[in-house]
Parts: C-alpha cells; structure tokens; sequence
C-alpha cells in the first residue's frame, strides 16, 4: 500500500511539473494565424517544422528589442532582422508581433509601429497566416496559399539557399557586431553581357568587386564555385543547404559553411582579405603589392614612369607621369607581372599575338598601356562576352591604371607601360620639330654679377637673425622629431622580421593600421572625460570613445610618467596590427602628438576578467561552464602566440586585468607593450630591463632576466587559480601568503576543491575543476622545464586522460625576488615605475 502512495504521488507531482513548464513548450509555433500573436515578453517564438530555424525577440544591446530569424542550433547567428532601424525600448515589455486587419504583418506595441510589410490593404485577409519554413523564409500567404510576402525578398546581411540574387537585391552590413542597423557596406549584383559581377559599396564609392573578363582568368580572390552556386540558386544539394553568405559588418563578403561533425560554422572564404584586395587601393596609376612596403612605409608605389606630384587642385599628391609619351615615337614599354587591374569591355581588341597587340598601341594616339592573353575565357565567350576572347586590352590617351595589384609570384598577366626612352628627364621645348635653346644674354651676365653676390649677402645676414630667433623653436621640435625618426626606424626593424615570412595580414597605413587625427580621438571620448573612463592600467588610462556612425571604441592613452615609450609603443603597434586571432584584442588604428601616444582598440562591453572575478557582486555572471570556456580560450590564444603565427611572440605581461571580455563573455588576450619576438626556432631570450607584473612573473625572469614561451606559461597558471578560485594572486589585505602558496597548501591536505570560488557550487564540474587546478600547478612549476606548454595544456584540459602528471611545490618567490631586486638595484627606477602592482 505504501508503495502505491509513493508511486500515485510521484504521478501526481511530475504532472504538475509539466503543466508549469508547458507554457514556455507551447511558446514555440509553427504557424501564426490572423487571431494569434508573438509576444516578447512571454518569449514567443515561431518554429520551422524541423527545427531548422526559429523567429522571436532578441536583444544585443541595453534597451533595444528586434525581431529577427536565427539557427535553431545557433541562435546566435542572426539571418534577418524585421525593425533592424527601428528597435524596440526594452522598456516597452508589451511589444508582439501579429497580422493586421488589412492582412499586413507588424511589429508593434501599445503606443507605436516598429515594423510593417507595407501591403496594400487586402479583402479576405481574416484567413491569412505566417509561416517559418526550414529554408529560413517567412512567409506571409492568403488562404489558398498564394504567397504574399516573404523575407527572402528583402534580406539584410545575409544570404540563404533558396534566396535568389536579383540586380536590385542588397545585402546591406549592420552597423557593427552588435548592432543590426543598416551599415556603410552594400553588396549587390552587377550583369555586363549577361555575366554576374558582384560589388561592395561603400557609401557610393566602390570597395570590391568579383571582377570578370581579364581579371576572372588571372584574379585570385574571384569567387568560390559553392558561393557563385549559392547566389544564382544552384543550391538543391544538401551540403549548400548548411551554408550562408554574409555581408560583414567591417566591410568583407563571407562565405560560411555548418560543419555537422563539429557543430560550428567555418568561413570558408572571404574578401577583401587585406588592403590590396580593396578596389583601388592605391589610386590611380599606382599599384598595390603586399609583398613589401616602400620607403614610406606603405604597400602603394607609382608603375613606372609615374611620380608622386602635388595635384593642382586638392595639393594632395598623386601618381602623374614624369614625361609626356605622345611627342613623336621614341618609346618602349616597361612589363610588369600583375593579377588585378580594372579595365572596361570598350578598351577590348581581338588580337592574335603580342607583337599585334603592341603595334595597335602605338597606332593610337597617347596609347598609355597594353595586356595581351593568349588564353581566352569559353564561358564568357560563350555569353558574348568580349574579354572571352584572346585579344588584346589597350589604355588610350587620358585613361588611368586603377585597381593594379603586382603578383606575388605565383603567376599572373602581363602589363605593358608604355614610357619615353628618356624617361625621368624633362625634354627641352619643342619648336618647329628641333629642340629650341636660348643663349643668355651680355646685359644678363653683367646684372648677375653685381646683384646676385649682394642679394646672397642680405639673405645671410636675415638668415643669420632668423636662426637665432628660431633655436628654442627648433630644439623643442627636435624632441617630437627624433621620437618619430625613432619610432619610424624601430618600425623598420620589426619589418624586416616579417618582410621574409610573406606577410599578407598588413592593414591601409603606413605601419599596418591607420593613423587617427588627436581632435577626432578627443571629440570621441568627450575630451577624455570622466564618465567616458573605463579604468586605468599601469600604462595610462582607458576611455571608451564613439565614433560618427555608432562605431565604439577603448582608447588607451599612454602616460608620459608610465614608463611605456617608443619600444613598447612600437609593440603594440606593429605587432598586434599582424595578429588575427579571436582570442586576441583588436587594434584599430594609433595616433602621436606631440607627448601624446594612444592606442585605439575594439570595444569590450564586459571589461577585463579581473573586474569580474574579483567583484563580488559580479562574480556569479561567469559560472564554471563560462570559466572554463574562458580559459581554453585565453589557451588557444596563447598558442597562436607561441607557435601558430608567422613570429614566435612572448607576451611577457599576461594577466586577469589584461585578458578583456566581448559582449558574449569570449576572452581576448590585450596588451603587447612588453611583448618579444623570438627569432626562428628560439624559445628563450633575455634581458636586463625587468617590467611586468608581481606575481605574474615566472622566477627566471624576474631573478635572471631569462624569458621564454615558458614564462607565459607561468603567468597562465597563475591566472588559471585566479579564474577557479575568484582571488587575487595576492589575497590576504597584508598580502602575507600568495595564491601559489594557499593552492599547494590545500593539494597537500588532499582537498584541492576547496580552492574553487563559492559562487560556483552550483555549476561546477568536479572533475574540470580538479583538472585545471592540477594543470595550473603544473605551469606555476620553478623549473620551466618542468612546465608543460601551452599545446599539452589544452590538450590536458580537453581530452579524457586517465592521470595527470603530479605537481611539484610551485614557486614562492614574489616577496623575496621584489625585496632582492630593489635592494640590489637589478630593477632601475625607470623599470620600477614600470611594474604594474
């Protein structure tokens, strides 16, 4: 009998237990009828029938609300927005979607419209209804199943299978990763002869396009088959039914597919991928190569027979020729290797060999260059296409070179320059078709005689008053001359590192990313105001800045006092330009005035991990399955750091406060002021000039100066106790014992799990927790060869090993080193003001 108690009862309790859940289930429709509606406040959503995609509310900032369509097994990944430019207040919590009387379909709430279909108004529209299908497309239809709207007939970033490209279809960027608004970027189709050209827009001026014609035989960034495929609807197989096209919020086309073993999306395929692969990158009569920079430091140069010369209108210097071409016929052509030029079907001849390309150059008048393809295109010749042909390309007179890339070397077309054989020297002035000179005249020489030695010595003398009235001007503008020289000449030094290695992952300026004006950054951060500042670092203070366009922004402005100069300066500038990892910060551009030095990087609307694991009202935001996903992360960046970029780089300076969070909590390594390039297969370096952080540095460095890939190492170990436990390396007020020494402690006592932070008693993971603090004594090892590297850690904390290797008694030499060092003198003051505490 008391069996049947227990088993009615227990009846009784999971059915109520349903029915209190079954509100949320039923908040998942497949169909929405004239009568019904999608609320945001109850988290309505509507769903295709396989649970391919699903349409509600989302919000990615404070206080504006959106409806849009995601992946079922990725609602982060957004593919339409309805109200994209028009969001609803978070405030307003009575927001829903419904069809109207008239048949439309709006967004709305009890005060306003955020969203309408725009449908004339319709008779019989009572037995309307909305439907998601698996294709991603919402539909609107009448009751016999007449389509009457669909979202695939106004996308917004983004491009499905099943979608077709029309001409006056767009794919129009958000404003930034969190904001869908409608961006700067545009992609569209162009058709010329009935072939597909697709272009990025920027505003109006043009930032890309596929190219076709002479750039489709030799262009290596045209398109991939599976992305063309996608766009003209030659997508019924089953593998483009997991891809997307999507138009970047930064300005590139990506093309992404769904990895079903991993369960991730992978891009495949992107443009522009540097600064060469914009349009026109360099202007006219220029061309782009990324190979290496030029004197200014800068992948543009003149083609030849060209020189940089100060426009008559603008003053702005530009490419013009450096002798005319079309006085009489003593010319040659220079040939340059090239995979990108921009030409027009107008300029085409059929020509049958070089040689006749050549002489229908000359034939015309001020012909400026040739390229001639032996090869033909049969597609495009297919089409009617001109350049499908083997023929002959011609610049007539007064045409630019525009959009000119140089090949790196892996095969290309040839450009023929036409140039005077006298080039680079300005011919004498034509009359009646002999060169015309002119003898000075006796009066001349006479006049010169007597005045120009009086002149010459009235010029000395107010030369010799000016002078001395400049000197103070001129010894106060050495300094900011000498630190640019410098900075300049350390920028050529890093370069010549990375020239060999085929650097391809350079940016627009001078050094890698662009140069910001002072006043533009000051008006940004509200003349760095105090409600701008976002916290202060051992080297300056950080002020989130918002550019025109909504564009936001973390500016760090170094301080004169803070002991970063022109060396660490250079290292955040010309390194972190050259690292592209999701788990590293991005820079954004650098600006020098004068004292002035500031770093502009991308925002980080979460702050840095240390203000999060150590606040104690904001610690629980981050539960164990957050924690860990932080710390593979912060490992993966590690590694590209150590042994997957194209330079092997020490970050020398890793810590909580430098480890910065994005909007979904990802972590991103900050801070390459102390970072060190280790040449080749070199794994350790040293130093006499000791900075970083106390208790983040690994015994060998701060005793020797010795540092390696090892000293990160030690540095992540000590973040990884951090993250577990929620203290400070540091966590007693008089800073008696370290967090090294507690961890040890407790691992001798056989209750390690003791160390782990309370907050995490509901979320954690026994076995993660036990594995990472193992690992993180493991890297805290006094000995760096004791030390596993950054490969063997994920490794160790990713995969299913039986056993672990056992710890030693990690280092407890914070105290004793710092009192040593000061005592003896091995860190100077410079370097002691240096050290971030």
């Amino acid at each position: 009998m008391t069996t049947s108690v227990k088993f009615i009862t227990t009846f009784i309790f999971s059915t109520l237990f349903v029915l209190i859940l079954s509100p949320r289930c039923d908040a998942q429709q497949e169909k929405l009828t004239k009568n019904g509606s999608i609320r945001d406040k109850n988290h309505e959503t509507l769903t295709s029938p396989a649970k391919v995609f699903q349409m509600g509310f989302f919000g990615l900032e404070p206080n504006q609300r959106y409806l849009g369509i995601w992946y079922y097994a990725d609602p982060k990944t957004i593919v339409w927005v309805a109200n994209r430019d028009n969001p609803v207040s978070s405030s307003s919590s009575s927001s829903f979607l419904t069809i109207e009387n008239d048949g439309n379909l709006v967004v709305k709430d009890k005060s306003r419209t955020y969203f309408t279909t725009g449908l004339p108004s319709a008779s019989g529209s009572a037995s309307w209804t909305l439907k998601l299908e698996d294709t991603g497309n919402l539909i609107l239809q009448d009751g016999s199943g007449k389509q009457m709207w669909s979202s695939f007939s106004f996308p917004t970033d983004t491009f499905l299978p099943g979608m077709y490209m029309e001409k006056a279809m767009k794919l129009t960027s958000w404003k930034t990763q969190n904001d869908p608004g409608s961006g700067s970027y545009v992609f569209q189709k162009d058709t010329v002869f009935g072939y597909n050209n697709y272009t990025i827009f920027y505003g109006k001026r043009l930032h890309w396009k596929s190219g076709f014609g002479l750039e489709s035989n030799i262009n290596p960034t045209k398109m991939p088959i599976a992305a063309i495929h996608l766009l003209s609807r030659s997508n019924t197989t089953k593998t483009l039914n997991n891809s997307r096209l999507v138009m970047g919020s930064s300005g590139e086309i990506q093309f992404y597919y769904w990895d079903l073993t991993l369960g991730k999306w992978f891009l495949n395929w992107s443009e522009p991928k540097d600064y060469c692969g914009k349009y026109s990158a360099c202007g006219q009569n220029s061309y782009c190569d990324m190979s290496k920079k030029n004197e200014y430091n800068s992948f543009c140069n003149c083609v030849p027979g060209f020189d940089l010369i100060p426009d008559v209108v603008t003053s702005e210097k530009v490419c013009k020729r450096t002798a005319p071409i079309c006085i009489g016929n003593d010319t040659n052509f220079l040939k340059m290797e090239i995979v990108k030029i921009d030409v027009t079907f107008e300029t085409f001849m059929e020509s049958k060999s070089e040689l006749e390309c050549k002489e229908k150059c000359l034939g015309l008048d001020c012909c400026q260059a040739y390229s001639y393809s032996a090869v033909g295109n049969e597609e495009l010749a297919r089409v009617g296409v001109p350049g499908g042909k083997q023929g002959c390309w011609i610049w007539y007179s007064g045409s630019q070179l525009v959009d000119l890339q140089v090949s790196d070397g892996a095969g290309g077309r040839i450009l023929s320059i036409r140039n005077p054989i006298s080039k680079g020297i300005k011919p004498p002035q034509i009359a009646n078709g002999k060169a015309k000179r002119s003898k000075p005249s006796h009066q001349l020489v006479i006049f010169s005689a007597i005045v120009v030695p009086g002149v010459l010595l009235l010029l000395c003398c107010a030369g010799f008053i000016c002078c001395r009235r400049m000197n103070i001007k001129k010894v106060k503008g050495t300094a900011e001359s000498e630190s640019v020289h410098q900075f300049n000449e350390s920028v050529r030094q890093i370069q010549d590192l990375l020239d060999p290695l085929n650097s391809n992952e350079n940016d627009s300026s001078n050094i890698g990313i662009p140069f910001f004006d002072f006043e533009r950054i000051t008006a940004s951060t509200d003349d760095f105001s105090e409600e701008n500042k976002l916290g202060e670092g051992g080297f300056g203070p950080v002020y989130k800045g918002k550019f025109p366009g909504g564009l936001e922004v973390a500016v760090k402005r170094l301080s004169i006092n803070s002991g970063q100069g022109l060396e660490e300066f250079k290292n955040e500038v010309t390194l972190i330009a050259r690292l592209q990892h999701r788990n590293l910060v991005r820079l954004l551009g650098y600006c020098m005035k004068g004292n002035e030095k500031l770093l502009i990087y991308e925002y980080m609307p979460n702050n840095s991990l240390d203000a999060i694991i150590f606040d104690g009202t904001q610690s629980a935001m981050l539960n164990w399955p957050k924690r860990f996903e932080i710390i593979i992360g912060i490992c993966r960046g590690l590694i590209y750091l150590h042994q997957d970029s194209r330079l092997r780089i020490i970050h020398r300076d890793l810590k909580t406060s430098n480890v910065l969070l994005d909007e979904d909590l990802n972590p991103k390594i900050s801070d390459f002021g102390l970072a060190k390039i280790v040449n080749g297969k070199e794994v350790e370096s040293n130093t006499k000039r000791i900075i970083g952080t106390y208790g983040y540095m690994a015994p060998e460095y701060a005793l020797e100066g010795l540092f390696s890939i090892k000293s990160d190492v030690y540095s992540f170990g000590v973040v990884i106790l951090e993250i577990i436990s929620g203290k400070k390396k540091h966590y007693e007020s008089d800073h008696a014992i370290s967090l090294l020494n507690y961890a040890w402690q407790l691992w001798k006592e056989d209750r390690p799990l003791d160390l782990m932070d309370r907050v995490l008693l509901e979320s954690y993971n026994s076995d993660e927790v036990l594995k990472c603090i193992i690992v993180g004594l493991l890297c805290v090892q006094e000995d760096p060869d004791d030390r596993p590297n950054m490969s063997t850690v994920v490794t160790m904390l990713t995969s299913d090993i039986a056993t672990l290797p056992e710890p030693k008694q990690p280092a407890f030499l914070e105290a004793q080193w710092a009192k040593w060092a000061v005592q003896t003198g091995w860190v100077t003051c410079q370097t002691s003001s240096a050290v971030k505490r």
